[in-house]
């Protein structure tokens, strides 16, 4: 992740992630919300008016092996009966103000992508319960 502000690049260096209150290290951690959007026609044929739907929030992460195997040795192997966990990411913008937001998820698939690459890492997919972006929790 990187953004730039004032010519200063936040990236990774400037963000803490932590899981169930561990600081951990992850490779990538992206999140979204979407909100679907629909525009409403009479029988004119230009829109009169619009409305706003169900909002759809997502998430992936990126582990690298040796900090993932903890986790799963704690869960008996199995990612996917870890119970849903709160994730904090925490970093400081152009202003010097702490922006935290606080996801709430649990790992929805679980595998491994070995290749020839050094460091071997995984992407998972989270399913999210909640998101809450630019809160107080710290």
């Amino acid at each position: 992740m990187t953004v730039i502000k004032n010519n200063k690049a936040y990236d990774s260096a400037d963000v803490e992630v932590t899981i169930a209150g561990v600081l951990t290290d992850m490779v990538e951690l992206n999140y979204n919300t979407e909100q679907e959007h629909q525009l409403n026609h009479t029988l004119k044929s230009d829109a009169t008016s619009w409305s706003m739907g169900k909002k759809t929030p997502t998430a992936s992460g990126t582990f690298m092996m040796h900090d993932i195997a903890p986790i799963e040795r704690a869960a008996d192997g199995d990612l996917l009966s870890v119970k849903p966990f709160y994730v904090n990411v925490s970093f400081v913008n152009e202003f010097n103000d702490i922006i935290n937001d606080t996801l709430l998820l649990k790992f929805q698939d679980q595998g491994r992508d070995v290749t020839g690459d050094m460091g071997l890492n995984k992407q998972y997919t989270f399913f999210v319960l909640g998101i809450e972006y630019n809160n107080s929790n710290n």
